[in-house]
């Protein structure tokens, strides 16, 4: 499975931040779920060159471990699953021996999501991070910011302004989850004179359903396999889940906000906002369904569910299609 990364840093657009951000520092070695394993390690082309400038025996280490994957693009070898340059100590030998610049651009960036649009760019971290997550997930009242944009694209504006509205203080998550979705089913209305008459119940039924929806996708590991096994086949009384819900309500909101800083202004590139809105929604409540069938803590389940999720673009646009059919 790729680990995708979106845009790139430019220096002469503003970038904003969530106010969580400067809290985070990879704590490399003491990492419960190293981000090198599992993921291809893709090489960017300028650390490619760099790569192949590079004399020396550690030099030649590097490229005998470099390959072209299925779509042509360079990558290292994985051994047993890991970086063939993850030592036993959880920590990069690149990065010793030659230092953080040496590394692929990816590897410098990862966790965070990097996103631009006309005149600005959004940087986030992924709650597919342990350590970011707990971050997110522990931070009281995030401030997510407002773009001050000036340019002249009305679709952008308008997303922009009804995101805003979406972080204001709710006391409860189905109560954001009906603002989310209201918000953009008006918002389709003013973009695409597209008329949505009802919301979708986000039933345990429907639940189990998108939980099938994901078996079909890209797997990392068998521990998220059988995580959406049991929940799909779980029996589940949508009062007891509501319940659930409710006593998690806070996180969920956590959860809810940190999808909404991610993906409701990305319906500027195709006008579909009410399908990212069911996804925004679906990933938060999908969340709390795998805490509550597989007993399992509702922050790590959102961290396995962005891993599996929100680094391949594959899967990110199959559930969007999938979305907007409805």
């Amino acid at each position: 499975m790729r680990r995708d990364f979106h845009g790139a840093f430019l220096n002469i657009m503003v970038k904003y931040y969530p106010s969580y951000y400067k809290d985070f520092s990879c704590i490399a070695g003491e990492c419960p779920d190293s981000c090198c394993r599992k993921w291809e390690i893709v090489i960017d082309v300028d650390t490619l060159n760099t790569y192949n400038s590079l004399e020396g025996e550690f030099a030649d280490k590097i490229r005998a471990e470099i390959i072209k994957d299925e779509e042509g693009d360079c990558c290292f070898r994985l051994n047993n699953g890991s970086c063939p340059f993850l030592n036993y100590n959880g920590l990069c030998d690149i990065h010793i021996e030659l230092g953080e610049a040496f590394t692929s651009e990816i590897c410098r960036n990862h966790p965070r999501f990097i996103e631009e649009y006309e005149g600005f760019t959004e940087i986030a971290l992924s709650l597919s991070c342990p350590e970011a997550n707990r971050i997110i997930l522990d931070t009281e009242n995030a401030e997510y910011p407002t773009p001050d944009y000036k340019g002249e694209d009305e679709v952008l504006s308008l997303l922009i302004t009804s995101r805003k509205s979406l972080f204001c203080e709710n006391t409860d998550c189905f109560s954001l989850i009906k603002q989310i979705l209201d918000t953009a089913a008006d918002d389709s209305l003013d973009i695409d004179l597209v008329y949505i008459a009802d919301h979708p119940e986000f039933s345990a039924e429907f639940l189990s359903f998108y939980g099938k929806l994901l078996l079909d996708n890209e797997i990392l590991t068998d521990e998220w396999k059988n995580f959406l096994e049991k929940a799909v086949s779980a029996t589940v009384n949508d009062s007891d889940f509501q319940i659930f819900c409710r006593k998690n309500s806070d996180t969920i909101i956590k959860i809810l906000r940190y999808y909404i800083y991610r993906y409701y202004l990305k319906a500027v590139n195709d006008l579909d906002v009410y399908s990212r809105a069911l996804f925004i929604a679906a990933s938060a409540l999908f969340s709390a369904f795998i805490a509550f069938t597989c007993n399992e803590n509702i922050t790590e389940a959102a961290r396995l569910y962005s891993k599996e999720t929100e680094h391949n673009s594959d899967n990110i646009d199959r559930i969007i299609g999938y979305f907007s059919e409805f």
